[in-house]
């Protein structure tokens, strides 16, 4: 999973409106090796269905590579 923002997590969480977001000056990038499932069946706290739950004993690798792009 990745994602590329203008705005940091913090900024997303307390704006209420996008009028609230200030202009932005820079750009979050987020990798994630692996993501665990959002939750059970319903949004009251249901656990996440064991197939979808990451191990925390097996090992997880994560390499990338950040490359200049040629302007056009």
């Amino acid at each position: 999973m990745m994602s590329v923002l203008p705005y940091s997590a913090a900024e997303l969480e307390t704006a209420m409106h996008l009028e609230e977001l200030k202009e932005p000056s820079y750009t979050w990038v987020r990798l994630a090796a692996k993501q665990m499932g959002m939750g059970g069946d319903d949004s009251w706290g249901s656990p996440v269905h064991k197939e979808f739950k990451i191990d925390p004993r097996k090992p997880i690798r994560l390499t990338f590579v950040i490359s200049p792009v040629a302007e056009r």
